[in-house]
């Protein structure tokens, strides 16, 4: 097996832990049964159902995972087992801001609505790398750590070949991180007013 087919299988996998996790509610229970049950779970994402594993399953469906993606899922994975966010609501906010806002730079153009492809640029185009540079810069300068761990990550992965594609954007996003950041930031909104009326 290709080791970028490796990578995006873990890359699921991870996914799939995450969002076990998650639905049963894993920091409930005691230390020990935590990392019992992560165990299992992981033995039971990674090993074949036949032909296939879950793992395997989940990366057709999604495809290979933007970095973005893995950093938010290895979060909850260790926010599950630890019982303790290790990422800061600001900073959660910040990155769901960008990632929204880069989904909608890339995506709709990317239909062929018109001329102009943003997905190109991820082939190497000098302008998109500085731009991402100086972006990342001032993330730094901000203190924003979940932004930069994104970017580098991304940038070593892509650098690597992780993946078989040779587009900087895939490292940096998918349309499933895309569709989360949209959704937790209209939750925000969401709760904003019924605190309002709770104060």
């Amino acid at each position: 097996m290709p080791a970028n087919a490796i990578f995006g299988l873990l890359g699921c996998g991870l996914l799939s832990l995450a969002a076990v996790a998650s639905m049963i509610g894993l920091w409930r229970l005691p230390v020990r049964a935590r990392y019992a049950v992560m165990l299992a779970a992981a033995l039971a994402v990674f090993v074949p159902i036949g032909d296939l594993s879950v793992a395997a399953y989940v990366r057709g469906v999604t495809g290979d995972l933007s970095m973005a993606t893995l950093v938010l899922a290895g979060a909850a994975c260790l926010a599950q087992l630890t019982g303790r966010t290790p990422i800061e609501r600001r900073e959660r906010r910040v990155l769901c801001w960008l990632l929204t806002v880069a989904a909608a730079f890339l995506y709709p153009f990317a239909l062929g609505w018109t001329r102009f492809d943003p997905y190109a640029l991820g082939y190497g185009s000098i302008e998109f790398v500085s731009a991402l540079l100086l972006l990342t810069l001032a993330a730094w300068w901000a203190r924003l750590n979940l932004s930069v761990l994104v970017v580098v990550v991304a940038g070593l992965a892509f650098l690597g070949g992780a993946y078989e594609s040779r587009n900087l954007w895939d490292y940096l996003i998918d349309p499933l991180v895309s569709f989360y950041a949209l959704a937790w930031l209209l939750a925000g909104v969401r709760r904003r007013p019924s605190n309002a009326l709770t104060a």
